[in-house]
């Protein structure tokens, strides 16, 4: 019997381990994002918050929290998402879920921050950036292949928790053509 084992119900967040939770914490972002519904919320969650809020099935480890990876990256993400189960339940950990979301969160920053460059535009909404990701997906898939960061953001979107996790910090963000940033 696992005596020495926590419950997850006590003193954690809506069901996750300790661990789990203080890894998640851990992850670093660039930006002190808020992934509480928008638009214009009136509260304000952390990353911990919305993966503790999170209903769709996760598992208790997966392959990254086996091989102790402590953040996605481009070298990496195919040996821990397969594009073929990545929306499937309970196929990533709570722990890994986290680390994608602050990997598409950077793909997306880094995408902003081309965008003056090269689309001239000096304002710009949690739409565009999402309109760039795509065409730099189309535009480099080619010849970046597998190695695609782009490619790795709309392959992550396709599990619910990165996509309303990506999508609540963007919005919060930059707004969107139809919700601007007030």
């Amino acid at each position: 019997m696992a005596g020495d084992q926590t419950s997850p119900f006590q003193g954690s967040s809506l069901g996750l381990y300790p661990e789990e939770a203080s890894t998640i914490q851990e992850i670093p972002l660039n930006y002190g994002y808020n992934f509480a519904e928008p638009p214009y919320p009136k509260i304000s969650w952390t990353l911990l918050d919305l993966v503790s809020h999170a209903r769709f099935p996760m598992c208790r480890t997966d392959l990254c929290d086996k091989w102790n990876y402590r953040e996605i990256t481009a070298e990496n993400f195919r040996l821990v998402l397969d594009p073929a189960s990545v929306s499937e339940p309970a196929i990533l950990s709570a722990r890994t879920v986290a680390k994608v979301i602050s990997y598409c969160l950077l793909i997306a920053e880094s995408t902003a921050e081309s965008l003056p460059a090269l689309s001239g535009k000096t304002d710009f909404f949690a739409d565009d950036i999402l309109e760039a990701i795509v065409e730099r997906r189309r535009d480099f898939g080619s010849s970046l292949g597998e190695s695609s960061p782009w490619a790795h953001f709309l392959i992550a979107a396709r599990h619910p928790i990165i996509r309303w996790a990506v999508n609540n910090a963007l919005m919060n963000r930059w707004g969107t053509k139809e919700y601007p940033l007030q």
